[in-house]
């Protein structure tokens, strides 16, 4: 019940917020004009579109026959896409943001030196694989507080697998997992950084691919009775922040928090076993209070991205990125951070990019 009122409350405040900014601004558009104005002048500006489109393009290819130091013959590329495509008046933001990457790599693992071209590379894997769609509708309130509404789409093109040295294991596939996220709340924006506040934000988790499920992967959905999806409700915080903070050297920062009001009481009653073990086992059937606080932080999913990027001209650069997540319903295959089957994730590329560019005309 407590909830059901605070969703209201919430729902309530960004409302009564939005129509009086949105009144302010009607009444600031419509004013009468003074006897040195034009009456044009006072009228809202016709709405913008600016776009940005960025793809990439990185190779890497290494050929070694009847070489002493020996090494293994492999051939790889990573694309990206980065699309920023805005549409704006003095009200209204509308911002749709496409960040995809693909990248695989080819290796000669046994050497066969008989087979030529592309047959020689018998091991097919990935580098890289990322979806993130995400389209922000923004109404401005006061000076550089806006109230929005946020919806993102994250996923991956192919199948995941996990590798040892004589078996593979799928580990995820094309919206397993599917993360679609929408919020309802405020933004602080500036020039170079940008915090988004929401109490209202739903997160849907989905797990399609029943090869997945088999794996054992449910990545906090209740798949084992048959379910493909859970809708988290709770809170959410995204903060980014980028500046070029040397002559053509950029740095970007992102970091988003999402606390899911839900996810102690579902996965307590549908067996939390199912996700993976408590970091205190003797207190993991015992009650959310009695996890020694530590639930709060377990049940709150994080995605932490930094890039470092160097523009040696508009075409050519090199880069650092890494990537650390934390997400409680993975259930990992590798050690990482002192732990087995850890909930932590990280990734990390560094290399050279060829850049394609095709912008709009600044706005004079």
């Amino acid at each position: 019940m407590k909830m059901k009122k605070l969703v209201v409350a919430a729902t309530l405040l960004i409302a009564v917020a939005g129509g009086r900014a949105y009144a302010e601004n009607q009444e600031e558009a419509v004013a009468a004009p003074t006897a040195t104005q034009d009456s044009t002048q006072n009228q809202p500006k016709r709405g913008v579109w600016t776009t940005a489109t960025s793809p990439a393009l990185k190779f890497d290819e290494n050929y070694y026959q009847n070489w002493s130091a020996t090494g293994i013959s492999q051939f790889a590329f990573i694309a990206t896409f980065n699309g920023d495509y805005k549409y704006s008046n003095d009200i209204y933001v509308w911002d749709n943001i496409a960040d995809l990457a693909l990248g695989l790599y080819w290796q000669d693992l046994d050497g066969d030196e008989t087979q030529k071209g592309i047959n020689r590379f018998e091991s097919l894997r990935k580098n890289d694989d990322k979806i993130d769609l995400t389209s922000t509708f923004s109404m401005r309130l006061k000076k550089a507080w806006n109230v929005n509404f946020i919806a993102n789409m994250k996923s991956q093109f192919f199948d995941g697998y996990t590798y040892t040295a004589t078996d593979e294991s799928l580990i995820s596939a094309f919206m397993s997992p599917g993360y679609l996220t929408t919020s309802l709340g405020f933004e602080h924006k500036r020039d170079n950084w940008n915090v988004a506040l929401s109490f209202l934000t739903g997160k849907t988790t989905f797990v399609l691919d029943e090869r997945v499920i088999n794996e054992g992967q449910y990545y906090g959905v209740d798949c084992a009775n048959g379910k493909h999806v859970y809708f988290g409700l709770g809170s959410y915080v995204k903060f980014y922040y980028k500046k070029d903070i040397a002559k053509n050297l950029n740095l970007y920062t992102r970091i988003e928090l999402f606390y899911d009001y839900r996810k102690p009481s579902y996965h307590d009653d549908i067996a939390l076993t199912s996700f993976g073990a408590w970091p205190d086992d003797t207190y993991a059937d015992a009650g959310f209070f009695r996890r020694h606080g530590y639930g709060l932080l377990h049940d709150t999913d994080l995605d932490f991205e930094l890039k470092l990027e160097y523009r040696f001209s508009s075409f050519l650069s090199a880069y650092f990125a890494t990537r650390l997540k934390y997400d409680s319903d993975f259930k990992g295959m590798q050690r990482i951070f002192g732990r087995d089957e850890s909930s932590w994730q990280l990734f990390q590329g560094a290399g050279l990019q060829i850049y394609f560019n095709w912008k709009t005309p600044k706005e004079k």
